[in-house]
């Protein structure tokens, strides 16, 4: 039996850390989301966009993510997580205000990009501080426990972003976003990001940052790790686009659409910690396939299913295997690349995971209108499937070839 199986995990004196760093995020993804979900469509339609417009300004978030992510975790691999965080965290505070000036839009387009280099910089470096202060067997529960804050966060904004739109206006609700992005940006004063001067300077990379970064894009199990991640979050992006279309498609009302969608957010929220720890005692790589394998089936049968309560089941099912297959792959990554590029390989990670996010409802999208709901979920499933078989064989390989060396 493995030493790491023997270890009970315990976050001892770093618990706190946690705790703290997990209440900033879940501020930070509270008012970054609820500047988009429901406002964004509402905000740009209320200035004169329409659909294309409204699904292009949409599109636009991502794109700093996937540009910025692996640059920014492989700076902070070099010189430290605190300043990255901290650049992260200004623009949290100041981009909510920047909302209240729009009256056009193309300047809606260009505050949604700036507000879109916040995430980018700000999750996989703090990702990385976690994965610094925690050893392997408990680092997976650790980086669950921590992706469990961010989604209530996400969790909650649309529900108050929502009510302050009904019951007041746009400005309130970005002046809401705005005062509790600045609340999370003074608790960040409170965290010890970086470890130990001495010892973070043993951890740190001897060569040049983009040369440390290049060393683990050159990386097979760090890229075949971040393309299960990409593929998970391209599922992903199908299952919250047209899940929503395909239950109205049967009639259902606003508030059953709403039930089977949140319970899938709650099943991650509940189970994504328990799935860290049980990758830290079973292994990651098991994880991933097996989480792979049933996310597969799940929203294979999605469009098969017409009752509200097995849809309810099957999303929370799929929820299940998201959490099983994310918080394992975080995890793997660093342990893959090693103590000194915990933020690029998380960064790479993240910006392989944006692609696939943004991929998975374009491309259903088309399929979707061009063939039907069957076709286009199918291929999310064909997609699981396929890098389950993938990861597996991939792995097994670059393992032999170490063993052989």
């Amino acid at each position: 039996m493995q030493e790491s199986n023997r270890v009970k995990p315990s976050f001892g004196r770093s618990g706190p850390l946690l705790v703290i760093i997990g209440i900033i995020a879940a501020l930070v993804i509270f008012t970054s989301t609820m500047s988009k979900n429901p406002a964004l469509p509402l905000l740009a339609q209320s200035i004169g966009a329409d659909a294309a417009q409204v699904g292009l300004i949409s599109a636009i978030s991502p794109i700093p993510g996937i540009l910025i992510s692996s640059f920014a975790g492989a700076y902070s691999d070099k010189y430290g997580r605190k300043r990255v965080l901290f650049i992260s965290l200004l623009i949290f505070a100041t981009a909510p205000f920047t909302y209240l000036f729009v009256t056009e839009i193309w300047q809606l387009g260009m505050v949604r990009f700036y507000h879109g280099f916040a995430t980018g910089m700000f999750m996989p470096v703090a990702m990385a501080a976690i994965a610094d202060h925690y050893p392997a067997e408990v680092r997976g529960q650790a980086l669950g426990t921590y992706s469990s804050f961010t989604m209530v966060g996400r969790f909650s904004a649309p529900f108050a972003g929502g009510a302050l739109i009904y019951f007041a206006n746009f400005g309130l609700l970005y002046m809401v976003c705005g005062v509790t992005a600045i609340i999370a940006l003074a608790m960040a004063f409170l965290v010890k990001w970086d470890l130990p001067l001495s010892k973070a300077r043993a951890l740190r990379p001897s060569g040049g940052m983009i040369a440390a970064l290049k060393d683990v894009v050159k990386d097979k199990g760090i890229l075949l790790t971040s393309s299960m991640e990409g593929i998970q979050y391209f599922a992903m992006g199908a299952f919250e686009t047209f899940l929503p279309l395909y239950c109205l498609s049967l009639g259902m009302n606003g508030l059953e659409i709403g039930a089977i969608m949140g319970v899938q957010v709650i099943s991650m929220l509940l189970t994504k910690p328990f799935m860290g720890r049980f990758s830290d005692r079973r292994g990651r790589k098991p994880s991933i396939i097996v989480g792979l394998l049933a996310g597969s089936v799940v929203i294979l049968l999605l469009p098969f299913s017409t009752n509200p309560i097995l849809l309810a089941i099957l999303s929370i099912i799929f929820g299940i295997t998201v959490a099983m297959v994310t918080a394992s792959t975080s995890a793997l990554v660093c342990e893959i690349a090693g103590c000194s590029a915990h933020g690029s390989a998380i960064g790479v990670l993240s910006s392989i995971m944006d692609i696939g996010h943004s991929l998975g409802p374009l491309i259903t999208g088309a399929i979707v209108v061009l063939a039907s709901y069957q076709l286009g979920f199918g291929l999310a499933a064909v997609l699981l499937l396929f890098g389950a078989f993938a990861f597996h064989l991939g792995m097994r390989r670059i393992d032999e070839c170490q063993n052989a060396y």
